[in-house]
């Protein structure tokens, strides 16, 4: 599994209908082990299985696996039940097909189609009452997850071309290139929106084989939401490979050039090949030292000194000037924020 993190944005976004529910929000943080204080810093970053929990035991609280975003909720269970109905098919063609009838026949949710173009097929997203506004979340929510679901069936890191968004630009919209390996963002800032927001893939991608099964979906819905985050869906991408390279040299960071040569690739085609898969080589860099590093101060005791030779740096000081402009906030005010409690 890879190492990520996940913006304290998106912890908010969790919760945000949860009083107006009758919900006692810091109890919800406390069961899932977030600190209300890095919850409510805006650069604050927490740990994908602290995200996937908030998540997790609101849906639960809520029975709303849409989290209220929606008109009618979506009873829990619903994931597990579409998931259970694509996992028997060829093709992915023919998943995100039933994917987007199974949401027809309940008209909950989000009204889910698709379209073929030349060489692009594109999933589009609207609501289901017209004139019925959808905060951005719900639309981040549902298109991460259809795309998870669809890397998880095809044991592939599916690049999308394209991704269509129905809002001016968020200022969380840096979390995209993340959720969306590749995707050219496009946001609408005119009066005159389209109803949903929409996901282009190269046509290419329809005839991929299915490689889950009914066993490995079982395996699967033991963690659903922490499994279509963390999960790296193809060992043999480019990405994947350079980030296990990264990962066991991090307390010796190789260079690009390093990284290629035990690859047995040249630089300039590996730089390519990552580009494709929608990541360049510093960030994917950047991303794992500082996940690795909130992981650990986190989930460790370990001296900040350590952690930063842990995570490549020669010295502390580099390693607090990097990780302020990660979060906002140097290690040790990380570290005192998130051990201060979950009250």
């Amino acid at each position: 599994m890879q190492e990520i993190s996940v913006s304290s944005y998106f912890l908010r976004a969790v919760v945000k209908n949860a009083t107006e529910k009758g919900l006692d929000v810091p109890r919800l943080l406390r069961r899932a082990h977030n600190p209300q204080r890095l919850f409510r810093e805006i650069n604050a970053r927490v740990t994908a299985d602290q995200y996937a929990s908030l998540q997790a035991i609101t849906m639960r609280e809520l029975n709303d696996e849409a989290l209220g975003y929606t008109q009618l909720p979506q009873k829990v269970g619903t994931w597990s039940a579409v998931c259970h109905w694509v996992i028997h098919v060829r093709t992915l063609s023919q998943a995100l097909k039933r994917f987007c009838l199974f949401y027809s026949l309940m008209e909950r949710g989000l009204k889910t189609e698709l379209s073929t173009h030349e060489d692009t097929l594109t999933v589009h997203f609207s609501p289901w009452q017209e004139g019925e506004a959808i905060d951005p979340f719900a639309y981040e929510l549902f298109m991460f997850g259809l795309h998870r679901l669809a890397c998880w069936l095809t044991e592939d890191s599916l690049p999308i071309q394209q991704v269509r968004l129905n809002y001016p630009e968020p200022e969380h919209s840096q979390e995209y290139r993340a959720m969306f390996p590749g995707a050219e963002s496009v946001f609408c800032n005119t009066e005159n929106r389209p109803a949903g927001c929409a996901l282009t893939f190269r046509r290419r991608v329809m005839e991929l084989p299915v490689k889950q099964t009914p066993e490995s979906l079982s395996r699967f819905l033991r963690q659903p939401l922490l499994n279509v985050m963390v999960n790296d869906y193809n060992q043999q991408s480019w990405s994947a490979k350079t980030r296990a390279i990264l990962r066991r040299r991090l307390s010796s960071i190789p260079t690009l050039v390093e990284v290629a040569a035990e690859l047995d690739i040249h630089p300039k085609k590996l730089r390519r090949k990552l580009e494709a898969e929608g990541i360049s080589y510093g960030d994917l860099k950047s991303q794992l030292r500082r996940d690795i590093a909130i992981r650990h101060l986190t989930k460790s005791s370990e001296a900040i000194e350590q952690i930063a030779y842990l995570t490549g740096f020669s010295e502390t000081c580099t390693f607090t000037r990097a990780f302020k402009r990660w979060t906002g906030v140097t290690p040790f005010t990380y570290r005192k924020r998130a051990k201060s409690g979950a009250g």
